[in-house]
């Protein structure tokens, strides 16, 4: 029994062959066929196989970055030092549990997609009315559609009155789709296709009977479920800089570990020794504070994020916003209210007039009908709803009008007819009043040619630009069009701006019609020109490279599928575009998976919401600028960081580097270095999390990796001047016959304080350090005074000095190393003076 819907095409086929193929009538299956067919598989969702946790775990420990951390607690481990083993451990257990947790989420949107499909349903068998579970659905049954029936899977329509659909979760679109049984054409897309209901629609109006010709994974909601279950998301570009990062890194320790090495072998000293020797050199090049620094950096952006009501699901999304290059937004319900509103009447009659006309076809419940009317929850169908609020907008009281205008018979709305009418006594007379299809209530009035062809055409140029129009005729008068609008939602257009303003582009994707996209696009401010626009049918025959070349200069994309949504993400990363997806709905969860970066609106479905890494609560569009703004202020925290504690490593090279070559002992020992880098060094690189960002939002400088040019000469040139300096202070002491071990702790000391002081010229990172309030950072000032209490501690402790291999300083001595951290402010502060006049 065939079930591919898209090879079949069954919305297209006569009911009389559809019966037959799927062996059915109108009175459905037999007891025992329905549970024969049951054995090829229940109407079920399957889940894809998840990831093992100990997979995940797995994936935590095997970063670049954190191997090299496990590296450095092993060799350390071997030589005997448990308490700094075990500190480095616990970076990397941290690291691994937060990271972990975000993993373990990602594939929870799947479980929602079975939300959609109700637990019972009521099916005909051997015709009688039965209700089962709708995992027994099988292909051929016949399902009853009755308002407020969740559809348990894609059937065929073969009966249909006043049918109409909800198929939000499927197409976007916002009203409720008329359905008949009538067959239509075989390239009829999802949303043109009336004479089929799709398993989790809700049926709101109208009564029908349908065929099952397609249960569980072969439904168009099974076909979602298999792309947001296969569709992995791309690295971010955090990621992809780390990973780049910590493998240079790691390329650049064993080398110098073996240069090293071999050239103190050749200098005669012991193998023993020189183990040690490039234990302490490969120690000191591990940058141990670096991720513990970038969580904290990143957890402080979600929190920043959290109080604009922005939830970020996964950290590193935090960075990855701000990298975004491109918006694929989703039309309704993300840039609209998902609303139908009543935003015009044309018409020669008072607007009231028509409205209490339009208001007797309507079908309202008003659920709090006392207190200011504004405040009346109204509920009915969509353009019921619409007349009935635009009537308590102007003042009208419903009950009443009711009241004075007698209803005497009511002609139900028929996909047929395509309108409805009530008889009722209006003042001393009565009347027949139409609400419906507006091109056919025009045929059936005493209107001229000439009206008739003026309002035809209104009506198709309003419906091109994605308004739903109705028609009033009251007897044989065409009296007025009422046309309705999902309104946009305020501000988005200026936020748009705002985003192109920073280097973003913009473009709309969505299920919805052409014209009402393009619509919409226009009224927002989007620049819709010639070419601008592709829809569903142009994507399926275009090749890859051929669509390629074309959506660059797209601005719209109208009609499209999920499978669309996906592959145009796809493409755009693969053009070098940083792709975040915007979308509510069932049909955006694998584009919000697959993209780098998923924003769900709150009021959106549970799907989309589990699928996105931001979830923006309020459903204010201008979250997203919030989020560009908080993403680069966390790279250029995160870059800040990477600055002071590189800097620092690549001091202790040099020292340790060039006391080899000159042949003296060398000074800083492997507990030492771990003690400034892990201890030391951390808290101020932690307290970089707390820096401001820019005000305001500019096209921003494309940078390959996390180091640009000045990052690069402050870290190697700067800091390697500084160290040679206070190298060549460390021989002269030396030479000068002070005592060896007093030395090597002025060095220690000298070494940490100025790594501590060069966090302040590190947070004005591209600008002086005197143009920023230096006490407008409390974390990053109480993480440089522990680091001095830490550094005191280490001198003048006894437990740390026999620990770390330190003595006490006189008081005089500190001059010189206070002294040492100036120099090294002056010096970095030259440096950036260079890059800020280039710019």
């Amino acid at each position: 029994m065939v079930q591919d819907i898209k090879e079949r095409k069954y919305w297209a086929l006569p009911l009389e062959e559809l019966f037959k193929e799927f062996e059915s009538s109108e009175d459905g299956l037999s007891v025992d066929e329905a549970t024969e067919r049951l054995i090829s598989g229940k109407n079920i969702i399957a889940r894809s196989d998840r990831t093992g946790k100990l997979v995940i775990v797995g994936r935590q420990l095997t970063n670049p970055l954190i191997l090299m951390l496990i590296f450095a607690a092993l060799v350390m481990g071997l030589l005997g030092d448990y308490e700094n083993t075990a500190f480095i451990l616990l970076a990397v257990i941290v690291n691994a549990i937060l990271g972990f947790y975000q993993e373990n989420k990602v594939e929870s949107a799947l479980a929602k997609l079975g939300t959609y499909i109700k637990e019972r349903t009521r099916v005909l068998r051997e015709g009688r009315d039965l209700e089962i579970e709708a995992s027994e659905i099988v292909p051929g049954d016949v399902i009853k559609l009755t308002p407020g029936v969740r559809v348990p899977a894609d059937s065929r329509i073969f009966r249909a009155n006043g049918l109409s659909v909800d198929e939000t979760i499927l197409t976007g679109e916002s009203l409720a789709v008329e359905k008949s049984a009538a067959a239509v054409g075989e390239e009829s897309e999802l949303g043109e296709r009336s004479s089929m209901v799709f398993g989790g629609t809700l049926v709101v109006d109208g009564m029908g009977g349908a065929l099952v010709v397609a249960t569980g994974g072969n439904t168009e909601l099974g076909r979602i479920a298999s792309l947001v279950g296969t569709g992995g998301k791309e690295e971010t570009p955090l990621q992809k800089s780390i990973t780049r990062f910590a493998i240079g890194m790691g390329i650049l320790v064993v080398a110098l570990t073996a240069v090293i090495f071999a050239l103190g072998t050749s200098l005669g000293i012991g193998i023993f020794d020189m183990f040690l020797i490039s234990v302490a050199i490969a120690v000191s090049a591990v940058p141990e504070g670096l991720p513990v620094a970038m969580t904290v950096i990143l957890a402080v952006g979600v929190e920043r994020l959290a109080k604009r009501k922005g939830v970020v699901k996964k950290l590193l999304a935090a960075e990855t916003l701000g990298d975004t290059t491109l918006i694929l937004t989703d039309k309704t319900g993300t840039l609209t209210e998902a609303k139908m509103k009543l935003t015009n009447i044309i018409t020669d009659k008072p607007d009231e007039l028509v409205l209490e006309l339009a208001l007797l076809n309507t079908d309202v419940i008003i659920g709090n009908p006392v207190g200011r009317p504004e405040d009346w929850h109204i509920s009915g169908r969509a353009l019921d709803t619409a007349i009935a609020k635009a009537a308590v907008e102007r003042e009208i009281s419903i009950p009443k009008v009711f009241e004075k205008n007698q209803i005497m018979e009511r002609k139900t709305f028929s996909s047929k007819d395509k309108y409805s009418g009530v008889h009722a006594r209006i003042g001393e007379r009565s009347r027949w009043i139409y609400l419906g299809a507006p091109d056919v209530l025009v045929e059936r009035t005493d209107t001229s040619s000439a009206e008739k062809k003026t309002i035809l055409g209104q009506i198709d140029e309003l419906a091109y630009g994605g308004s739903r129009v109705l028609g009033l005729a009251v007897d044989k008068k065409f009296v007025a069009l009422l046309v309705f609008r999902d309104p946009v939602r305020e501000g988005v257009g200026r936020v748009i701006q705002e985003i192109s303003n920073a280097g973003v582009r913009t473009k709309i994707v969505t299920g919805d019609h052409e014209g009402t996209a393009v619509f919409v696009a226009k009224e927002l401010g989007m620049e819709v020109g010639k070419g601008a626009v592709l829809t569903g049918r142009d994507l399926e025959v275009l090749s890859d490279e051929a669509l390629s070349a074309q959506i660059q200069d797209t601005v719209v994309f109208a009609r499209v599928s999920p499978e669309d949504k996906l592959r145009l993400v796809g493409l755009y990363q693969k053009l070098g575009e940083v792709v975040a997806v915007t979308g509510d709905g069932v049909n955006d969860a694998p584009a919000l998976k697959g993209a780098n970066v998923g924003v769900a609106i709150g009021s959106g479905t549970d799907v989309a919401k589990e699928a996105a890494d931001l979830v923006i609560l309020d459903d204010n569009f201008e979250t997203i600028v919030e989020a560009i703004r908080e993403g680069r202020r966390v790279f250029s925290n995160i870059r800040k960081a990477i600055v002071y504690l590189l800097s620092g490593i690549s001091n202790e090279l040099v020292l340790i580097g060039g006391a080899l070559v000159a042949g003296v002992a060398l000074p800083l020992n492997a507990l030492q270095i771990l003690w400034v880098n892990f201890f030391s060094d951390s808290l101020p690189a932690v307290g970089m999390a707390f820096e401001g960002g820019e005000p305001s939002l500019t096209p921003r400088r494309k940078i390959k990796g996390l180091m640009d040019g000045e990052m690069k000469f402050l870290i190697y040139v700067v800091g390697s001047i500084t160290s040679v300096l206070l190298f060549v202070l460390y021989v002269h002491l030396l030479n000068r016959g002070l005592p060896p071990a007093m030395v090597r702790t002025f060095i220690f000391a000298a070494f940490s304080v100025y790594t501590l002081f060069l966090a302040f010229s590190v947070r004005t990172l591209g600008e002086s350090i005197f143009t920023h309030n230096p006490f407008s950072n409390l974390p990053l000032l109480a993480g440089v005074a522990i680091g001095f209490v830490l550094t005191a501690a280490a001198i003048y402790y006894p437990p740390l000095r026999g620990l770390l291999g330190t003595v006490s300083l006189p008081p005089t001595w500190l001059w010189g190393v206070l002294g040492v951290g100036l120099v090294n402010i002056v010096m970095v502060e030259l440096g950036k003076l260079l890059f800020i006049h280039r710019r």
